[in-house]
């Protein structure tokens, strides 16, 4: 019975025309207009006492203003262009505001070193897998080390075998030689 409780295609052009918020032509269209308001929406004390301790708890400026602007948009105050353009400057007077708090605030949450780090990871993760999925390749020591990198790179712990016994080597002693700045004969 669940395969039936799906919405029919079409099912949403056949609701009211303009009943969302964002069907209707936007209250701002100039992005000025859009920074004023959110300027004066958060000039209010209660609403930065709550702002400051979301940052506190440890929120990051660009997920707030991302998320404002997103809000705005959803309720038709704004376009999503608007917001986009309108994002940077109410990110600075947060910050800005956030500092008279004497809370210092994290631009973003990601960390590009770690960023590029994972993605690092990932190709590697993805050209091993590629090269131990093809059938052309002969399955000797060359592909199981490729094998135990893998396995290494997904985070599995490779298969533990016996180190293999070195064969024993006979060292025979030579005499000391003359070096090219020796006084000896040559």
């Amino acid at each position: 019975m669940k395969q039936f409780a799906r919405p029919i295609p079409g099912q949403s052009l056949t609701d009211t025309p303009k009943n969302s918020p964002w069907e209707r032509p936007p209250e701002i269209v100039e992005v000025g207009e859009v920074v004023r308001f959110y300027i004066n929406k958060l000039a209010d004390d209660d609403i930065m006492d709550d702002l400051a301790v979301t940052f506190e708890i440890g929120a990051d400026l660009e997920s707030v203003v991302e998320t404002l602007m997103l809000t705005g948009t959803m309720k038709g105050i704004h376009t999503v262009e608007a917001g986009m353009l309108a994002g940077p400057a109410v990110g600075t007077f947060i910050k800005s505001a956030m500092s008279t708090y004497g809370i210092e605030v994290k631009e973003t949450m990601l960390d590009p070193k770690e960023v590029k780090r994972k993605k690092s990871q990932d190709r590697i993760k993805r050209v091993l897998k590629e090269y131990l999925s093809r059938g052309d390749v002969e399955q000797d020591e060359g592909y199981a080390l490729v094998q135990e990198m893998s396995q290494a790179a997904e985070g599995e712990m490779p298969e533990a075998q016996a180190p293999e016994e070195m064969p024993e080597v006979e060292v025979q002693e030579e005499a000391p030689r003359g070096g090219l700045m020796s006084k000896g004969d040559m």
